[in-house]
């Protein structure tokens, strides 16, 4: 799989928080806090959200684009991770960088702060076919016509 990294649009700035508008965090598998330690470390913890998403094709998909950005790229590293970040046009959320990966199935939002005392990367995982029914949802919700008396 090649992997395609590139800078997150606006609209999705509240999708890189857990504290996301709850239509979208419903479409939300789940995120996954990353931390290089010393700098060259690799811990991470998985937080699921939606275990009925969290199937064969999303583990897999997730499992390629984690270990490819690991092996050269945004995960390799800490160093590599400031590096990225500081070349690469980002969307700016607040102190972090904010990065994105698409698939047919699935867009995966990086969150990235490479700095020794905070987790570096938090990934929030999105199901393209829920995200686009809780759009759908909540642009009918903001459009709906206004009743007469």
């Amino acid at each position: 799989m090649k992997i395609q990294i590139k800078c997150a649009n606006a609209e999705q700035k509240s999708m890189f928080y857990s504290s996301c508008d709850t239509a979208l965090r419903n479409a939300c598998v789940g995120h996954l806090r990353m931390d290089f330690g010393s700098g060259n470390e690799f811990w991470s913890t998985w937080w699921g959200n939606r275990e009925d998403l969290n199937d064969s094709t999303f583990k897999t998909e997730l499992d390629d684009i984690v270990n490819g950005l690991r092996k050269d790229g945004l995960l390799k590293n800490r160093s590599e991770m400031h590096r990225i970040c500081s070349e690469k046009k980002s969307l700016t959320l607040d102190e972090s960088y904010g990065f994105s990966v698409e698939t047919d199935n699935h867009i995966f939002l990086l969150r990235c702060r490479p700095e020794q005392g905070n987790y570096d990367c938090y990934c929030y995982c999105y199901n393209k076919r829920e995200l686009q029914l809780a759009q759908s949802q909540e642009q009918g919700e903001t459009h709906s016509p206004e009743m007469s008396l």
